[in-house]
């Protein structure tokens, strides 16, 4: 339990001293930045399991999301990894591509790796009032992934909700907030989960 409890004091000293700047568009500088999940969500054991982390990084250059997670679990039958950009005021979110398969059993130094093309609107790290990135777990068969790549089978039309929870939509397994964000953390009032908002009277946590 101490040792839990340290854990978690760890992780949100860790959120706030990290938490701001992915990409600076005056300087062009792309930066690392943490992504967020949580245990209360389908998929998960969270009495004992250990929440998600992950690192993702934009490069303007080639218009493309780089970055890896431990710790990521899904639903049986929802192993495809979509990503999507989301506008937490408005609530509307917008289709980026494909994540990959998710990768089980990661940790220490098995991560799981992605690298996600963005649609050329997007070029530049221009993503208007959208203000954090999130991940969903879809069918895995709307996927096919190869050592050649990976092929969009299915392509979903909206992210997807949570069966246990009937408010969380879309219910996102990793999120971070986009280049130029001006989006602040919040802590959700329980455990180590946090969630990214401008407007909190339209906000639920996304844990």
């Amino acid at each position: 339990m101490k040792r839990k409890i340290v854990l978690t004091l760890a992780c949100i000293t860790a959120i706030f001293i990290s938490a701001f700047g992915v990409y600076n568009q005056a300087d062009g500088e792309s930066k690392v930045q943490p992504m967020y999940g949580s245990l209360l969500i389908d998929g998960y054991d969270f009495k004992n399991d250990v929440g998600p982390k992950g690192t993702i990084i934009y490069d303007p250059e080639k218009n493309e999301f780089r970055g890896s997670y431990i710790g990521l679990k899904m639903p049986k039958g929802r192993k495809s990894i979509f990503a999507w950009v989301h506008d937490t005021v408005n609530q509307k979110s917008e289709y980026i591509g494909a994540v990959g398969w998710l990768r089980n059993d990661t940790g220490g130094k098995r991560r799981g790796k992605f690298t996600i093309s963005v649609p050329d609107k997007f070029k530049g790290g221009n993503f208007g009032s959208y203000e954090i990135i999130g991940f969903t777990a879809e069918k895995t068969s709307f996927l096919n992934v190869t050592k050649e790549g990976i092929e969009v089978l299915e392509k979903p039309t909206e992210p997807s909700g949570s069966d246990i929870r009937d408010n969380l939509k879309p219910a996102f397994y990793l999120y971070a907030p986009l280049p130029g964000s001006d989006t602040e953390i919040h802590y959700c009032g329980h455990g180590g989960d946090f969630f990214f908002a401008k407007d909190l009277d339209k906000q639920f946590c996304y844990d």
